[in-house]
This record gives C-alpha cells, structure tokens and sequence, in this order.
C-alpha cells in the first residue's frame, strides 16, 4: 500500500514537490554525509510548520531562543500555506522529500502512520532526550499507536468558554468571587442564557455562537461525551474500524445544541461575525477554542473571564485537539539530524510556557505547574481540560468523519431537519466513508 501511495503522490501532476528549503545565503558548507551546515558548523534541520498570525511569531520565538540555546543544532523553521499544508506534506513525504521535523494535528497521525511514514521516535530516542513522564497522560495517549510514540505534542487546544464580566454582572449571574452563577445541569446551563436574554438590552446577545461549521459540532462532542458517549467509530486497528456512535446520547446532545437557537433563542441564527460580537462587547458569552484567548487580552476594553465549558451532564468532556511535532522517515536517516531533532522537540516542549502565549494549554504537567505559566494571565484558569479533552477517535478516517458529522449537524442548527433525522444520515455517511 505504501508503494501505491508513493506512486499516486508522484502522479499528481498539480503539485510542485517541494524541497526543504536551504535558504543558500545562510549555509557554506555541506558534510561529507549530505547534511547542510551552517558557517558556525551547526548542524541544520529543517521544519515546516502550518502556523499563521500570531502562532508563527511564537513558534519562531522557541525556534530562535533552542538555537541560541546551543551551537551544535540550527533548526530552520519554514512557514507553509496552511490549505495545502497536508497535501504538501504528504506529497514530501512519498518522494523522499520530506522535512526533518514537521507539525501535525493529532487526528492526521492515523493517516502518517497507515502509510509507513513516521519514525517511531520512542525507538529512536535511544539515549532518553524526550522524558515522557513530564507529559499529561491524557494528552500523550492521543500520540501512541500500539504502544509506539509516533509524535510529541506541543499542547492541546481545546473548546472553552469566554464570560462578558460587565455584561454578565448586569445580568446578576456574576458571583463575588468571579465566578458564573450557573447551576451545573441542563436546566441550570439553560436558564443561565434565558437569563441573560432577558436581563439585557437589545443591543447586546446572551451566546455568541455560528451557525454552521466547526464550533456547534465541537459544543455537540462536547455534551455528547458528557453524556458518556466516547465513539464515533471503533479503534480496532487504524483502517479497520466499525460504526459505533451511541444514538441515544447523539441525539439527546444535538437536541439540547438545538434548543439554543430554536426553542429558547439564546444564540442568534446566522451571526455574520460571532468573534466580532464577542469582541465588540455586544455578546455576554462565546465558546471557542484557547487561542481566542490572545485576541481578546489585546482588545482595549475588553473585561473577560475564560472557563472550562461547564459540565452539566454526568461526566467532564470537551472536544479537543493537539498540535504536534513528526519525525517523516527517510529511507537514509542521518543520526546527528535524527538526535538534533529529538533534542529541539524536548527543548520546545519543554518551554510550553512560550507556546501558551497564544493560549493553547502546554503538553507537559510539568510546565502547567511551573512558576512562569501560573503567573500568565487566564491561561490557569482552563488548564485543567487537559485531564478530561476527548480526542477524536484514532482513525484513518478522522479528518473525513469530522466534515461528514458536522454537515449533518449543521442541517439541524439551522433547523432543516430533527436530530434524528440527522442521526439516521450521519450512520448512512459514515457507512459510506469507511466502506
């Protein structure tokens, strides 16, 4: 299969097979093994990254402060164009053009490792550069596959939720200590947002929230696995897996999302710019991943809280994902690359405190522990999802899954057909997906 996947990649006749970039005005010299160096004699190891706005300055920050750190390594960090970053990588990868080091979100691993095209870095690290004991066991699992490490996670960046402090105070749902006054039911969750609707003004709305795409069906996993629902498709092997959703939860998650928009009208149809609203301070409350943590601490004005989305069925869940670092296999490894990488990977991970500034939650228990994390501002006060986020399920059709669920969902949302019915399309498609 790996063979036919090679061929195919070079077929594509689209796509230009990329190189790792040397950037010639910087590197003298080549050893006598291949590897590039640099006029000091570093070692260079190239990384491409799929990062943008101010995720690249922070990634570019850690990069910058490992290769002052030492003079042995050179890590050259190379930017891609995020909507071809995989095809991109993929196509490296199968023509033997790979970089050294490459970021991947943990739901493509499957994919990589279906195809033979990772190393298993446990094996490599023959002399203990990465100590897995620091990282948060909840967050490494999502980065084994049969017991093997095949990628180190940087973080895990999760759905939580974001309080308008002023706007919430006006509403009297805001506690002396700061905290919401919500009861941690169904009930309580829906009448903190009734609440909200009628204490306020027309000018501002109780949930800011879109109507469509990633962020319902993320909220939708979110109570879904609360209700102690943990599958969409089984974990058998990487390819062979069944349909597995539990039905009843699904739908009693997707019925309770439903009512937010149509039965109690805490959530406006169709928000042009649900950010904005939130931003602007017309909205009391938005649900969105961390990194919206770095918008709003640079807004002027902006008094806001962060918080774990609240659990208010049975059991702690929220969906979540990991950015992480690959080592792509080579047919020809360089050991003093290989070692170079393993000690960079180490080294970022360990300065997660860096990497939080766009605030997604460290990898490592124990850099959320630390000095330096406890005194940035907000990032503490969701760190703790860490523990309970719930992976998608480890699969080579996770990326596929994800836009045949959230289509369905979006049907329901946007109340063009009943959770049931969506549920019923969701079992055909997924059927369809990995038949």
């Amino acid at each position: 299969m790996k063979s036919r996947f090679i061929l195919i990649c070079l077929m594509v006749s689209s796509l230009v097979l990329l190189t790792a970039c040397s950037h010639s005005w910087l590197f003298s010299s080549l050893s006598s093994d291949g590897v590039n160096k640099t006029d000091d004699g570093a070692t260079e190891i190239v990384m491409w990254n799929l990062f943008g706005g101010g995720d690249a300055e922070f990634m570019q920050e850690i990069v910058d402060a490992f290769n002052e750190s030492q003079s042995e390594y050179y890590v050259n960090n190379i930017m891609q164009e995020f909507d071809e970053y995989y095809t991109k990588l993929l196509t490296s990868m199968g023509a033997g053009r790979a970089p050294d080091i490459a970021i991947a979100h943990d739901y493509v691993l499957p994919e990589f490792i279906h195809q033979d095209l990772l190393f298993d870095i446990g094996e490599l690290d023959t002399t203990g550069i990465m100590h897995w004991e620091d990282f948060n066991e909840n967050i490494l699992q999502a980065t084994i596959f049969e017991g093997q490490h095949f990628a180190v996670p940087m973080d895990t960046h999760a759905m939580i939720m974001y309080v308008n402090n002023e706007l919430v105070e006006e509403a009297g749902l805001l506690n002396g200590d700061g905290s919401i006054a919500m009861d941690m039911s169904p009930e309580g969750y829906v009448d903190f947002f009734v609440t909200l609707k009628e204490e306020l003004d027309e000018n501002h709305i109780p949930f800011a929230f879109s109507t469509a795409g990633s962020d319902p069906f993320w909220l939708w996993w979110a109570f879904y696995t609360q209700l102690g629902g943990e599958h969409i498709l089984s974990e058998e092997s990487l390819d062979e897996t069944h349909y597995m959703l539990d039905e009843e939860k699904a739908i009693e998650a997707a019925e309770f999302v439903r009512g937010l928009y149509h039965e109690y009208e805490v959530i406006p149809l169709n928000q042009a710019d649900f950010y904005g609203n939130f931003q602007s301070g017309e909205a009391a409350v938005i649900k969105t991943g961390v990194w919206a943590t770095g918008i709003w601490e640079t807004t002027d004005g902006l008094d806001f809280t962060p918080l774990p989305v609240p659990t208010v069925f049975d059991e702690d869940g929220v969906w979540a994902s990991s950015h992480t670092f690959i080592l792509p296999a080579s047919n020809h490894p360089n050991e003093e690359v290989l070692t170079g990488a393993l000690e960079f990977m180490e080294f970022a991970a360990d300065h997660g405190e860096m990497w939080a500034q766009a605030g997604h939650i460290p990898s490592k228990d124990t850099v959320i522990e630390s000095q330096a994390f406890q005194e940035m501002p907000y990032r503490s006060q969701y760190a703790e999802v860490a523990d309970y986020v719930n992976f998608l399920d480890q699969t080579i059709y996770t990326r596929g899954l994800q836009t045949v669920v959230q289509e369905s969902l979006d049907r329901v949302w946007s109340g063009d057909i009943t959770p049931e019915e969506a549920i019923e399309r969701i079992e055909r498609d997924v059927q369809d997906l990995i038949e």
